[in-house]
């Protein structure tokens, strides 16, 4: 059986997150909101719960089912059939279903009905689902905790020095990422621009002569925010943020044709993530991310087999298996690297996690955070450096362990 050094792993990632002139780019899903645990410390002896600050894609699919369920008998079951017309080509959850649902919205007229439902009642359904997503993804500030992952990126982000800048594509609706660096004072810039009622202005995505400098970090939210909104003004229908919102107005991109106010923040950020990571030497790295989304998963694929020298690294937080979409595209690619906690594909080359040899003093404390297994320095030399004592678990795509190794790897000002 083949195995892979994830002390290699570990520290290849350290090298290029070190490297100042290189294109860093971060891809950071639903994972990294969810990474935060509210649940009560548990009592002496006890484990402690699991209670995301804000679900997951899979918790999101649940509270929009039971919206559904809770507006009556046909919307329940119009859920179900898409539900089902979901399952026949992949994974289920809300994104798709919403995208689906919006389909039908598209293709239904005025007096005609599909899923048993008139075009008023699809419609009643789209505000349903996105008020639901809304709610659960724009949090008080009193339920946030103290410290959350997100600071620690961030003061890795403050304290390195690098002469290209660092972009952040994410999935996600809420707004932690922001709230974190503007607690530690890093400009950030997501497109909008204007003082009062700021407005998307999608030709700086196009052009690097209008984008700020690389002291400003850069966030793309490829699916939409809690803090966007949509007006109808005389010259056109306009998108602007302002204060967060639990309506859900303007989340998730849908397959179908966009009208002018849907498609500035969508289809440009998309653009922007097709042009970055076809930048020669591009690093793309992915926490939280669980390659669901086509539309993502195809710009990425594409970039790979076009752009040899484009790398990306794939961090899941679940095991990974040969029928995941992730090890079948790593398989084929060898600049995807995918890293599970049980094993990778690195080179185009399947294996599990196993350390040549144990950890040494010098490098046990940012070894073991990031890779848990029981190979001790003690262990040197020992039958134990040869044992199931070398085997464990890569903790990487957990975000708050990535970003404790973060943080560790920062320099000290």
């Amino acid at each position: 059986m083949t195995t892979h050094d994830p002390r290699q792993v570990i520290e290849n990632l350290r090298n290029h997150l070190a490297a100042h002139d290189r294109h860093a780019v971060f891809l950071f899903g639903a994972g990294t909101s969810s990474s935060i645990n509210i649940s009560p410390l548990p009592e002496v002896g006890k484990k402690r719960g699991y209670t995301p600050l804000i679900p997951g894609i899979d918790g999101l699919t649940k509270a929009c089912e039971a919206a559904l369920a809770s507006m009556g008998t046909p919307q329940a079951a119009a859920w179900k059939i898409l539900v089902d017309q979901c399952k026949v080509n992949a994974r289920v959850d809300i994104e798709k279903i919403l995208s689906k649902l919006r389909m039908k919205i598209d293709a239904v007229g005025d007096g005609e009905a599909l899923l048993g439902l008139s075009l008023a009642q699809l419609k009643e359904m789209e505000t349903a689902i996105c008020a639901t997503i809304g709610k659960a993804t724009c949090v008080d500030e009193s339920a946030i905790p103290d410290s959350i992952p997100h600071d620690s990126f961030c003061e890795w982000v403050r304290k390195i020095n690098r002469i290209v800048p660092i972009e952040i594509f994410t999935t996600n609706y809420d707004i932690l990422f922001e709230r974190a660096f503007e607690s530690q004072r890093i400009p950030l810039f997501d497109g909008f621009v204007g003082a009062l009622r700021p407005f998307f202005y999608p030709e700086c995505l196009d052009s690097e002569a209008l984008l700020p400098n690389v002291k400003w970090l850069r966030l793309w939210k490829l699916h939409g925010s809690v803090t966007w909104h949509r007006e109808d003004r005389p010259e056109g229908k306009r998108v602007f943020r302002a204060e967060p919102t639990a309506t859900g107005e303007m989340i998730l991109p849908s397959h179908w044709k966009y009208d002018e106010s849907r498609k500035q923040p969508f289809v440009a950020y998309m653009e922007r993530l097709t042009k970055v990571v076809n930048t020669e030497h591009s690093l793309l790295i992915t926490c939280g991310y669980r390659f669901g989304d086509d539309h993502i998963n195809a710009i990425l694929f594409e970039a790979l087999e076009n752009c040899h020298t484009a790398n990306v690294v794939a961090l899941q937080y679940d095991d990974l298996s040969p029928s995941h979409v992730l090890v079948a595209a790593a398989l084929r690619y060898p600049n995807l690297t995918a890293i599970g906690p049980n094993g990778g594909v690195l080179s185009s080359v399947w294996g599990e996690w196993q350390l040549s040899q144990p950890v040494d003093n010098k490098t046990f404390g940012f070894l073991d955070m990031a890779f848990d297994s029981n190979a001790l320095p003690e262990d040197v030399g020992s039958p134990a450096s040869s044992s199931d004592d070398l085997r464990g678990r890569l903790r990487l795509g957990d975000f708050r362990y990535f970003c404790q190794f973060l943080k560790e790897m920062s320099p000290s000002i």
